[in-house]
C-alpha cells in the first residue's frame, strides 16, 4: 500500500475511534463533523476527502467489520451453525466487543442485527426465496446477536465454546457427545 493510502487509512481508523467513543454520551445522529475532528485530532479536509457525512463514517466502521468477519472465517461449510461455525462467531464478535456494544450504546442495534444477518448471508447465501426454510437463517441470526449480545454486556464470563456449546444445546443441534 502506498504511504498515501496508508495515511488514509490511518485518518479513517482515527475518526471511526472518535465516533466509537461517542457511543453512550451522544447520539451518533446528532453527532456533528466538527466533534468527530476535534476528538480525533483529524483535519475537517482530511475528513470531507474520505467521508462526505457521519453516517458514512458509519458505514465504513461497518464495511471494516463484515471485511474482517469474512476474513477470518475458515468455515465456510453450509452448515451456519456448526459448532465450528458457532465457535467462530462468539471468538470474532469477543474480539471485536468494543465496537459491537458501542453500535449498542449509540442505539443502533437494528444496523447491528443486520450486520450479523448480512455477514451470515454472505458466508453462507440467503435461504430459497420459495421455501419456508428462507426463514431459518434470520431465526439463528437474532437468537445469536441477542444471546452475544447479553454475553459481552455482561463481560464474556465464558467462554467461546461454552458459549457456542450452549447456543447449540439451546436450539436443539448439540452433538450429544459435546455435552458436559
Amino acid at each position: 500500500m502506498d504511504k498515501r493510502k496508508a495515511a488514509n487509512e490511518r485518518v479513517k481508523d482515527r475518526l471511526f475511534s472518535a465516533l466509537i467513543e461517542f457511543a453512550g454520551h451522544k447520539d451518533w445522529s446528532k453527532l456533528t463533523v466538527t466533534e468527530l475532528i476535534e476528538k480525533s485530532g483529524v483535519a475537517r479536509a482530511s475528513f470531507y476527502r474520505n467521508f462526505k457525512s457521519v453516517e458514512e463514517l458509519i458505514d465504513y466502521g461497518i464495511q471494516c467489520m463484515a471485511a474482517r468477519y469474512h476474513e477470518g472465517n475458515g468455515c465456510r461449510s453450509e452448515d451456519f451453525h456448526s459448532r465450528e461455525a458457532m465457535l467462530y462467531k462468539f471468538r470474532f464478535y469477543r474480539e471485536n466487543a468494543e465496537i459491537v456494544l458501542a453500535f449498542h450504546r449509540a442505539k443502533m442495534s437494528v444496523t447491528l442485527l443486520d450486520i450479523i444477518t448480512d455477514c451470515e448471508i454472505d458466508a453462507y447465501g440467503d435461504m430459497p426465496v420459495n421455501s419456508i426454510s428462507k426463514y431459518e437463517l434470520y431465526y439463528f441470526s437474532g437468537a445469536f446477536y441477542n444471546m452475544m449480545l447479553h454475553w459481552l454486556e455482561h463481560g464474556t464470563k465464558e467462554t467461546p465454546e461454552a458459549m457456542a456449546d450452549e447456543f447449540l444445546r439451546i436450539a436443539g443441534l448439540i452433538n450429544p457427545s459435546i455435552e458436559s
